[in-house]
Parts: structure tokens; C-alpha cells; sequence
């Protein structure tokens, strides 16, 4: 029996900095689209707020040379200087406001003003803004009459002599403006876009390859199934993969025979398999079903049994289209062993392979995996075959494959290359263990390259939504609840 994993090591891994670093580039790798469309959003945006609602800002300026009567060149530099520095304080008293407001004949000044020395110079650059070219214009104008006239009581008499006029001034800030608001768009959408990559790869720690494996459980690796697409005929067609009809999966057969090799040497001549996995979506009822090939090309009589009362799915990897009794039919005693059992031929020649497919039932009837007809069933069909396979149900979400541990030999845990969580792998191999559960090894789904829930091996949904009845928030239509004397986890550990 393998050890039980160790949270305790993992959480200790769950800090390992190359290891975030690790994920968060591979999570940036497969949503980096998602970055963009954030950024493009943010940019789009910004433009059209900063196109729609920009005010236009028109900056009259002039350059002026500043003369005390009858002082000179040390004491023009000075002056200049100190109308500068003065020149805020000038406005706030509102002596020069007033002058010009009364000048231009409104209220108010319609437009800000500024004065800034040209230092070590007696030039002063007085700048007038409004949002009219004409108003900007009239105000600087304004300035230039009236500004000594305010000035001098502070600084005495002075002159101005206009240098260089702007005239009437054209809007040049827009452009600025709206390449400042997109620019700072494009860092917030990004910075919005990359924080998501990061709580993504600090929640959704999963496995993708055979050493990651080997670092996070104590349980041997059988091998890893390689990544087959092919193209789908609609969104509603499942794509399980069947090596006995496709012909051009050689890598995935050669794949299936070294895991089966390794497993038979692993059950040490036991007779039950179970097949299961952490979560909905991994594989498992297509690895059930070549494994069951594999060996029934080997020489074997294989019998297949779905025990995925939920969600049974063996039959449509086989295209068996006739109606057969089922599982549940036998263990209710409305049909016989005989009548359930489903020949597998290829080029209507035997395989010895047969399949005893599920039932779509409610889930209460779940609780009939663990009678006493499940254990007679079970040893029947020992005694036909060489070796009976057990598709069940992700054993991190349900119970069911907890209540059928007691019947096999071995387990092969499938996990999918880069889809569950780390914790749902931990949570699954440690129920099964707990249980007493012989785990032969892990079979790494999908391989390296896979892109996780988008692949063909099986559409339940992410984590088991949906037809199992588990969501982030607990266990709910399809949930712990209905089992009977299984009726939780609690009660479940008790037995």
C-alpha cells in the first residue's frame, strides 16, 4: 500500500519561489490573451473618455523684458526676478485679477494666469490659458497693459517690452493629453491583466509532468498518454479516444501497453482494478476503456464495468447504440449477468473484451455500490474473467469509489497532465488510501503539452461541475446527502 501524501510537504513547496515563477509563466503562457483583451479594453476606454469629455486648453504666451525707470541692467535682472516670485501672491490678492476682469468687461478672469523668470536674465514669460484661443489671447493682453501698473507698488515703476508673442494660440495639448491617458490605460489594464496570471497560478497549482508527479505524491508513476487531437464534427460530438478503430494513435497505443505492462506487475496477479481520478474531466473512462483493450489484445478476458451511475459514458467510447440492462439492473435482480454483459468485437471478431455498461440513475440508487449483491456481483465476475476493470466515479468529489475499495486489488489514479488542483489530487489518493486502497500508480494524462479542460477526454466540466452536483461552495442535488448509510465524508470515516 502506498504512503499517505504528505500536506505538510507541499505546503512547504507551496512557497518554493521557482516554482510560482514556473507557474505564473505558464499561466501567462495560456492567458496571455486574456492580458491583451484587458489591456485593449483599458486603451479603448481611456481613448473614448479623453476623446469625448477632453476640454480644450489654449496657452497664449509672451516673453517680455522687464526696465525699472531710471534703474539699471543689475537692477532690471533683479526686478524680473522678483515679479516672478511675487506674481502668485499678486493674483491671490486679487488686485490684478480685478484690473483685468474689469478690463475684459466680465466678472471674472475667464482663464488662468502665470509668470515665470527666465533665471539670471531680467525676461519674465507670462502665459494666459483659457479654453477660447480668443479669450487666452485678450487676457495676455490684458497682462501685459496692467501687470506693471499692480507690480509697482511692490517692486516700483517698471516697463515691458514684448520680445516674442505666441498671438492666437492653438490647442497643442490634445494630443499630449490623449497619449498620456492611453499610456496610463495600457499600464492599468496590464497591471490588472498580469495580477489575474498571478492569483491564477498561486490558486490553480496542478501537474504537468512525471517529476512533478514524483514531487508531490509518494505513489509511482505507470506513464504518461500522450496528447491525440483530432478534429471535432461538432460541439456536441465526445471524442474519446478507442485504439481498437483509430489506427493512427501508435504513440498513445505504445503508451497504453508500457502502462499495462507495469500494472500487471504491480497487482501481483489480483483480478480488480479500479480506475478513478480527482476530479470530473480527467480521462479516466477513456483510460478505463484502452487499458480494458490493451489487455483483452493481449490474450485476456477482460470485463469492463462502469460504475459511474451519474454520468455512465463506457458505452459511447465502444459506439455500442443497443439498449443493454446495465449494472443497476443486475444488482436489483431484474436481469441476469449474462443479459448485462456487452460483447466488444472489432470487425465482428471477438476481442475478449466485454462491457457491463451503467444505468443513468437517480443518485440515491449510489448507495447500492455498496451492498452485498455489488460483493457477489464482483466475485462472479472474477470467476469469468482474467481481470475486471472498475470505472468509477473522481473519487476527491465523491464517494462512490470509496465504497468499492474493499472489492479490488489495485488502483490506477488518472491524472490529467495540467487540469486539477493540486489539493484535489491530494484529497482524492488520501481518501483512497485511508480506505485501505492498494494505489498501483499514477497514469499522467494528456502529457506535457496539453491545454487542460479544452481537450477531448471528457466534457463533464471544470472540477466536477455540473452533472456530479459538486461546486466550489460544497456537494449539492448529487451530493453526500443522498447516500444512506454513506451519507458524508463524517459518517463515511466512521465505518
Amino acid at each position: 500500500m502506498s504512503e499517505k501524501v504528505s500536506t505538510e510537504n507541499q505546503e512547504v513547496k507551496g512557497v518554493d519561489l521557482f516554482a510560482f515563477l514556473r507557474d505564473f509563466l505558464h499561466s501567462l503562457k495560456r492567458m496571455w490573451p486574456l492580458v491583451a483583451l484587458i489591456t485593449a479594453a483599458a486603451v479603448a476606454f481611456a481613448y473614448y473618455r479623453v476623446t469625448t469629455t477632453y476640454t480644450p486648453r489654449y496657452v497664449a504666451d509672451a516673453t517680455v523684458s522687464v526696465e525699472l525707470v531710471n534703474g539699471g541692467t543689475y537692477a532690471n535682472r533683479n526686478t524680473a526676478e522678483q515679479m516672478g516670485l511675487i506674481f502668485p501672491y499678486i493674483l491671490t490678492s486679487g488686485a490684478l485679477s480685478d484690473v483685468i476682469a474689469s478690463d475684459l468687461g466680465t466678472r471674472s478672469v475667464p482663464g488662468t494666469i502665470s509668470a515665470k523668470n527666465i533665471k539670471g536674465t531680467n525676461l519674465l514669460t507670462i502665459s494666459a490659458t483659457a479654453s477660447k484661443a480668443e479669450t487666452a489671447y485678450n487676457i495676455l493682453q490684458s497682462v501685459l497693459k496692467n501687470y506693471p501698473e499692480v507690480a509697482q507698488y511692490v517692486v516700483g515703476q517698471a516697463e515691458l517690452t514684448v520680445i516674442d508673442e505666441s498671438g492666437i494660440p492653438q490647442d497643442t495639448g490634445r494630443t499630449a493629453v490623449i497619449r498620456g491617458s492611453v499610456r496610463n490605460a495600457a499600464l492599468i489594464g496590464l497591471a490588472i491583466g498580469l495580477a489575474i496570471v498571478v492569483v491564477r497560478a498561486a490558486l490553480s497549482r496542478t501537474v504537468r509532468s512525471e517529476s512533478e508527479l514524483r514531487d508531490l505524491v509518494n505513489v509511482p508513476c505507470l506513464g504518461t498518454l500522450p496528447v491525440c487531437s483530432r478534429k471535432k464534427r461538432s460541439k456536441n460530438t465526445r471524442m474519446e479516444i478507442n485504439i481498437l478503430t483509430d489506427n493512427d494513435k501508435g504513440d498513445y497505443v505504445e503508451s497504453m501497453r508500457l502502462i499495462r505492462t507495469r500494472l500487471e506487475r504491480r497487482m501481483a496477479g489480483g483480478k480488480v482494478l479500479m480506475v478513478t481520478s480527482s476530479v470530473a474531466g480527467e480521462g479516466k473512462s477513456t483510460v478505463s476503456a484502452n487499458l480494458a483493450i490493451s489487455m483483452a489484445l493481449k490474450g485476456k478476458k477482460v470485463i469492463l464495468v462502469d460504475c459511474d451511475l451519474r454520468n455512465p459514458s463506457s458505452g459511447k467510447i465502444f459506439h455500442i447504440e443497443e439498449s443493454y440492462p446495465g449494472l443497476v439492473a443486475v444488482l436489483k435482480g431484474e436481469a441476469t449477468i449474462d443479459e448485462a454483459l456487452c460483447e466488444v468485437k472489432h470487425n465482428d471478431e471477438s476481442t475478449g473484451l466485454f462491457l457491463m455498461p451503467g444505468a443513468d440513475t437517480p443518485s440515491r440508487l449510489v448507495e447500492i455500490l455498496g451492498s452485498e449483491e455489488m460483493s457477489r456481483l464482483i466475485e462472479q465476475l472474477k470467476e469469468r474473467a482474467d481481470v475486471v476493470i472498475l470505472d468509477t466515479p473522481p473519487s476527491a468529489v465523491l464517494v462512490d469509489a470509496m465504497i468499492l475499495v474493499k472489492h479490488v486489488d489495485a488502483v490506477a489514479y488518472v491524472i490529467m497532465c495540467d487540469y486539477a488542483r493540486r489539493r484535489y489530487i491530494f484529497d482524492g489518493i488520501e481518501e483512497l488510501t485511508s480506505g485501505g486502497a492498494n494505489i498501483a500508480g499514477c497514469i499522467l494524462n494528456g502529457g506535457s503539452t496539453h491545454s487542460g479542460r479544452y481537450g477531448y477526454y471528457g466534457s463533464y466540466g471544470k472540477y466536477g461541475y455540473g452533472r456530479y452536483g459538486y461546486s466550489r461552495y460544497g456537494y449539492s442535488r448529487y451530493g453526500y446527502s443522498h447516500y444512506g448509510s454513506y451519507g458524508s465524508k463524517d459518517s463515511k470515516k466512521k465505518d
